[in-house]
């Protein structure tokens, strides 16, 4: 689970398998976690996500935003659960939308539904071929905490 937590957020993992020109993060002064802001790059154009929610390595929840305009954010949570194989289960979760967006969310979600099963076959294979050998993925450093000096 650990490990399919790390694909998922640690910078510069999700775009092994994403299917994503970059992902740029931009962190919180808090450093990484709930507010976090993640634009998955396409071309030109953006979908933003901002971490609602974070719970390592259990769950995130992002709010999304993709770059058609009037669109409504669309809240996602994902989810990784222990099988009893070893293996970790992934459990993407959409909010239901307002009455008004749920045409949007539909269709945005068809779409969305192609793109991950590809996604998530992409990483299943990638991280099989890393099981035969050992995979040590790094945080990226914080920044330091600024101090103020004493008085």
């Amino acid at each position: 689970r650990q490990t399919v937590w790390d694909h998922f957020t640690v910078p510069g993992q999700r775009q092994q398998w994403w299917p994503a020109d970059a992902v740029i993060e931009t962190t919180s002064n808090r450093g990484r976690g709930i507010g976090t802001e993640n634009h998955c790059m396409h071309g030109k154009a953006a979908i933003v996500e901002e971490v609602l929610d974070w719970r390592p390595p259990d769950y995130l929840t992002v709010n999304t935003l993709v770059p058609i305009p009037g669109a409504p954010k669309i809240m996602l949570t994902h989810a990784f659960v222990d099988r009893p194989d070893g293996a970790t289960r992934i459990e993407m979760r959409v909010a239901h939308p307002k009455p008004k967006d749920k045409a949007f969310v539909d269709q945005a979600a068809a779409k969305f539904k192609e793109n991950i099963t590809k996604a998530i076959e992409k990483l299943r294979r990638m991280l099989q071929q890393q099981a035969t050998s050992e995979v040590v993925i790094e945080e990226p450093p914080l920044p330091a905490a600024s101090v103020s000096p004493s008085t």
